[in-house]
């Protein structure tokens, strides 16, 4: 069976195509518009999976959408209100089109219509023929299903997993009126919700305000409050949590929207340390997300534990999860946010069993005879390689920084070695310089890849989550020798959100990790993704040799060509 998954949600919508239980292709719309976290419908990412695979559309069986109520009908029905909604939410100034919509999302039932209320059940005949007219005109006859927000989250990281039952915890934003869920999964009964938290008690929207009110972009820039929270103390915040969990449910009572934002810049930030606030609301975090884990873990008497949704981009509450005494395994999905929602889609309408898996190179993949034309197009000298992997480590041994654009791009937000920015992570300089080249906040810290094998050497207590750090998803408490050698890629807190590079799932990454321990030691490289400060992962050749001139790297490796700067164009 042949199954078309699609997600348009109001951001970071997409495709996946997957052949029974194997996934043959997956991209999101961000990177070819170029906008971060794309919403609206994937136009362009359906393409490219219909160009990518070469299917013949009438060998489909089945089209799987995601949401019920998210997006709104009237967004889906007018793509010009989707586009307005990701400009103007997005805006960190507060004027008279940014009220106008935080008083439709927070003042009206717009974002928390029930499930069972007269207007979902009036609206869900619609669907289907609004989503048919976007569709090519040689995928409009094919069945179509929809998957609430929620189910799909956690269907998708159950599917992943590989585990036969688990507890699947899902949090975001909102999606289909709700922000957090928890649900049982398993092969006989699939994926059994057994509690939920409404829209208003959303963490994802209080961390929206908070980055509106430090000036960041809302619904992009939250991992910067968890970045802050390493430097700061939450015990220096006097206020009441404006959070509680009273019989079971989770209540927030503070302002929201741009009240909420005031609220924050009035009373939180004319008295506290941006610092100090960023770690009180990583603490509240973490605090009622393991409370709620834990009392599911308890009540089912399941320990492994797979999650899913935006709020577990958060790598510092990944961590304190996976610590769990009571958790046995741990695993994120890898296009934790709604990224990861058309997948979800195809795992629930089809009733797949999971599948481990094993890697996320699943999107477009360009041969040496494009990547060789657009550098002669950007006339730039380059040389052919007979061995990229070992140029490339005998480059990063002599202390280059080497972009590195090879096969397939990855799915989801990491970069995990085909569209990375590789560096030796042992001289101190070496974060300040890659910041200014990137025009990267100089309080993010970077993160380490290293061989599978090597994990215990440079982290510790890994054993839950060797899996998810296949997928750099989660943190780590490094050892005395990592902070020791590889100081650049330690955070001021100890930890890591380290790579582990498997040579059965990533085999040409751990070649070059494999051969840069045997010239230096250490497989411990420093990774971050291949873009420019602010733009999606590079998907093309051209925008890989866009962002590497504009950086101003030592190398660029673009398949089996390399590029240095010392020879390029003057």
């Amino acid at each position: 069976m042949l199954y078309l998954g699609i997600s348009e949600d109001m951001y970071d919508s997409g495709v996946t195509l997957m052949e029974d239980n194997t996934i043959l292709f997956a991209s999101n719309e961000e990177r070819y518009t170029r906008r971060k976290n794309e919403g609206g419908f994937p136009h362009q990412a359906l393409a490219a999976l219909l160009k990518e695979t070469g299917i013949n559309p009438a060998d489909l069986d089945r089209i799987c959408v995601c949401g019920h109520m998210t997006p709104p009908l009237p967004v889906r029905f007018f793509p010009f209100l989707q586009k307005a909604v990701y400009s103007v939410y997005r805006s960190k100034k507060d004027g008279l089109s940014k009220r106008l919509l935080d008083f439709v999302l927070f003042h009206t039932p717009i974002s928390h219509t029930k499930g069972d209320s007269p207007a979902r059940k009036l609206t869900r005949p619609l669907l289907a023929p609004v989503v048919r007219r976007k569709l090519p005109k040689a995928l409009r006859a094919l069945p179509i299903g929809f998957t609430e927000h929620h189910t799909a989250h956690a269907a998708a990281a159950w599917f992943a997993s590989g585990f036969d039952t688990c507890l699947c915890i899902t949090a975001d934003g909102m999606g289909d009126a709700l922000s957090m869920t928890v649900s049982k999964a398993d092969r006989e009964g699939g994926v059994q919700r057994l509690w939920s938290a409404p829209a208003e008690s959303s963490f994802g929207l209080f961390f929206e305000m908070l980055s509106q009110a430090f000036g960041f972009t809302p619904c992009r820039d939250e991992g910067k409050i968890t970045g802050l929270a390493a430097h700061g103390d939450p015990g220096k915040i006097d206020i009441p949590s404006p959070f509680s969990l009273e019989e079971g449910q989770l209540i927030y009572t503070g302002p929201r929207g741009l009240a909420g934002v005031k609220w924050i810049r009035k009373k939180l930030l004319t008295r506290y340390d941006r610092n100090d606030i960023s770690a009180w609301a990583q603490h509240l975090l973490e605090h009622f997300v393991l409370e709620i884990a834990a009392q599911w873990i308890e009540q089912t008497g399941l320990r492994k534990v797979a999650v899913s949704g935006g709020i577990f981009a958060n790598v510092k509450l990944n961590q304190r999860l996976h610590e769990l005494s009571q958790v046995e395994e741990f695993f994120v999905l890898p296009n934790m946010g709604d990224g990861g929602l058309s997948l979800g889609a195809i795992c629930e309408e089809a009733g797949l069993s999971p599948e481990k898996i094993q890697h996320v190179f699943l999107g477009d993949s360009f041969d040496d005879d494009a990547t060789e034309k657009a550098l002669g197009e950007a006339g730039l000298p380059y040389t052919k390689v007979e061995d990229p992997e070992e140029t490339i480590a005998e480059l990063l041994a002599d202390n280059k920084i080497v972009a590195r654009f090879h096969g397939a791009m990855e799915w989801g937000p990491r970069a995990l070695g085909n569209r990375s920015i590789l560096a030796r992570a042992v001289d101190p300089e070496i974060t300040s310089r890659l910041n200014t080249m990137l025009s990267r906040s100089d309080f993010m810290p970077f993160a380490p890849a290293l061989l599978l094998e090597d994990a215990a050497l440079y982290c510790t207590h890994t054993e839950k989550a060797q899996h998810a750090a296949e997928f750099m998803t989660v943190c780590f408490r490094c050892t005395e020798k990592m902070a020791r050698e590889h100081a650049p890629v330690v955070h001021v807190d100890g930890t890591a959100r380290a790579q582990f590079v498997s040579q059965d799932s990533n085999p040409s990454f751990h070649r070059i990790l494999h051969s840069l321990k045997e010239k230096t030691g250490s497989s411990v490289v420093l990774n971050t993704s291949f873009n420019y400060h602010e733009e999606p992962i590079t998907r093309t050749p051209q925008h890989a040799i866009g962002a590497f001139l504009r950086a101003g790297l030592d190398a660029l490796m673009l398949g089996t060509f390399l590029v240095t700067n010392n020879n390029e164009k003057e």
